[in-house]
């Protein structure tokens, strides 16, 4: 859904409701073919060591782009900009209207990380799926349920949530450069399967959720705050 129609899906709560539906149904099928069809063998074929030694290393390192740390503290500190420090500059004078409005995006931003977050940390402890390093063969079918260990918390990736609601959130404030915001989520995402933290499966339903707890958390701050942005 285009960027800017987010205001109208915001204002219709049962808009918002089937069009979340929609896109956690089509994540769900998607997730369910590739954990049928693509899980192992993409896990194996970035396992073979002609690929492994070309792409591995590149990966480690673009995959901590995805870790949730630098965005809370970020959106944390555009807040603190806008709120105490912009407003006193002489040369925002003029523009405090556009001060405002991102501290209201940065504090939007920090609630949309805060309600993905947990949302997949829900699914992470319910489902229980290893992750695809810790069997020699990336059996996908592995599961123990109701854990709070690392190891069991393949399904939903969290890099994936995190950086696609980085990326939702980018595109709601730089609408112009939404063509780069998601196709370089994908890319991160991917990283998430190579380095065999995850399965495919795993960064589908995760992208999933980091877009859907996005606008759950818009709605919220839209409907019992006077902080929203739509």
């Amino acid at each position: 859904m285009p960027v800017q129609q987010f205001g109208e899906l915001l204002s219709d709560p049962k808009k918002l409701i089937r069009h979340i539906l929609k896109v956690t149904l089509i994540a769900l099928a998607l997730a369910g073919l590739a954990l049928v069809f693509v899980d192992q063998q993409a896990s194996l074929y970035f396992a073979e060591q002609e690929v492994k030694g070309l792409i591995r290393a590149p990966a480690r390192i673009l995959t901590d782009i995805a870790l949730s740390e630098y965005y809370f503290v970020g959106s944390l500190l555009v807040w603190i900009f806008c709120k105490w420090i912009g407003p006193r500059l002489s040369f925002l004078q003029t523009h405090l209207d556009r001060v405002d409005y991102y501290r209201r995006w940065a504090l939007n931003f920090f609630v949309a990380l805060l309600v993905a977050g947990v949302i997949t940390h829900i699914i992470k402890f319910t489902v229980g799926r290893q992750r695809p390093h810790k069997t020699p063969d990336f059996d996908p079918y592995v599961f123990d349920h109701f854990t709070t260990h690392w190891h069991w918390h393949s399904f939903s990736s969290g890099h994936s949530q995190v950086i696609f609601t980085v990326a939702t959130m980018l595109s709601v404030a730089f609408p112009r450069f939404k063509w780069f915001w998601i196709p370089f989520a994908m890319l991160i995402c991917l990283t998430r399967v190579v380095v065999h933290d995850h399965f495919v499966s795993d960064i589908i339903f995760g992208a999933c959720v980091g877009y859907v707890g996005t606008l759950l958390a818009l709605q919220l701050m839209r409907k019992k705050t006077s902080n929203g942005i739509y």
